[in-house]
């Protein structure tokens, strides 16, 4: 008798409201219009914090872990103003401006050392995906696709995405609000 639970991927990531969510998916129309199909095509905008796989017992962990992570994180607003074409990662991507990059990876570090695991996947800096797995061909046609890119957002949400097997997208299963609340020093990590 087999009594292994079955593990899900998951993501933990900061979700910006539905205006930003729409104007990153006008970003992505424009590079389908311009090169056709890509990776992420139909994922909506957000910022990875972590991946992590865990049966139904290890994500009751994770979401109470979250819970009192987001109470001791203050929510700010934030900017992403430049855009990166990168052959080497293969993608498109959008950066935060400077004075937000501090917030944003200090938030994103906090998330890391809280929830670490044998389990738990890091991502890299902060950063919003327009396309991913790009050849170095379809990066030259883009290169000047777009202007200037000014998008703000309150950074207040905290979502666990799940990964859906037969869409091969994440879809959001939680919310969380970041509230501000000093955080009492306890130990979070699951292994």
């Amino acid at each position: 008798m087999d009594l292994k639970l079955k593990k899900e991927r998951y993501s933990i990531v900061v979700y910006p409201q539905t205006e930003t969510i729409d104007e990153v998916k006008v970003l992505k129309d424009l590079l389908w219009s311009k090169i056709g199909w890509y990776a992420s095509r139909n994922s909506a905008a957000h910022v990875t914090i972590i991946e992590f796989l865990a049966d139904q017992y290890e994500l009751a962990f994770y979401k109470r872990c979250i819970e009192k992570i987001c109470r001791s994180q203050s929510p700010q607003e934030v900017t992403f103003d430049s855009l990166s074409l990168s052959k080497f990662s293969q993608a498109i991507v959008l950066l935060p401006n400077d004075s937000c990059k501090l917030y944003l990876n200090d938030l994103l570090k906090t998330f890391r050392k809280r929830l670490r695991s044998k389990n738990t996947i890091n991502v890299s800096h902060a950063h919003i995906s327009i396309g991913r797995e790009l050849r170095v061909a379809q990066i030259d046609q883009v290169e000047n696709l777009y202007g200037n890119i000014n998008i703000t957002f309150n950074c207040d949400t905290i979502a666990i995405r799940k990964l859906d097997e037969v869409k091969k997208q994440f879809v959001v299963v939680n919310e969380f609000k970041l509230v501000g609340n000093p955080l009492k020093e306890e130990q979070l990590l699951l292994f």
